[in-house]
Formats: structure tokens, sequence, C-alpha cells
């Protein structure tokens, strides 16, 4: 997959996100509080997957041939994917940590009637 790819998906969860929050706000005219986590998952999210794509470039041998139709796949798989593959395992574990980090808060802001009063 290409890098800009993986950005640009980046990019729709965060329009999606900013389109919920907004139709939120201006239906109960109050902001979601503790959203932190929400915001942050899609940017770690998109790192894991960037160190991902990079380690299976680096292990095919594609470096510099990611594009090139007629590049031939070398035989064995190439050495130093190794790092990024786990910064990448690190970055997906973050993503998920993160996340039920934000949904905790949600759903604790939620429980203490956060949006009790708005109208």
């Amino acid at each position: 997959m290409q890098r800009k790819r993986i950005w640009a998906m980046m990019g729709v969860v965060y329009v999606v996100i900013a389109f919920l929050l907004v139709l939120y706000w201006m239906a109960r005219m109050t902001l979601i509080r503790g959203i932190t986590g929400i915001i942050v998952f899609p940017a770690c999210g998109a790192l894991s997957a960037q160190f991902f794509n990079q380690a299976w470039i680096i292990r095919h041998g594609r470096v510099g041939h990611v594009e090139d139709p007629d590049f031939q796949e070398p035989e064995e798989p190439q050495p130093g994917w190794q790092r990024d593959a786990a910064l990448g395992a690190v970055f997906a574990l973050l993503t998920l940590l993160v996340l039920a980090m934000g949904v905790r808060e949600v759903i604790a802001w939620f429980a203490a009637g956060g949006a009790a009063g708005h109208t």
C-alpha cells in the first residue's frame, strides 16, 4: 500500500469524528468531555500501519521498487524488517489502549450525566 493512502485514510477517520462531534454539538449544544483517546487513536493506528507497511516493503525487497510492475521479489526475506514490525506492534497496542481509554472516558462522562440538563 502506498504511504499516502494510509495517511489519507487517517484523514477520513478524523473527518468522520469531527462530523459526528459537530452533529452532537448542534443537537445538544454541549461538547463531549474526555474524548482525548478517541481523538488520538487514528494517528496511532496510522503510525502502526505505516510501520507494518514499511516492514513488508523491506522484507520483500521492494525498497525503491514499490510501484515497479516488472520487479522480481527475492527468494529469501530481506533483513532489517524486524525493527519496523516491532514498532508497528507497539503502536498497534498503543492504539488499542488509547481507544479503550477514550471509550471508557466517554462512557463515564455520559454515565455521570455530563449531557443532562443541556437540551
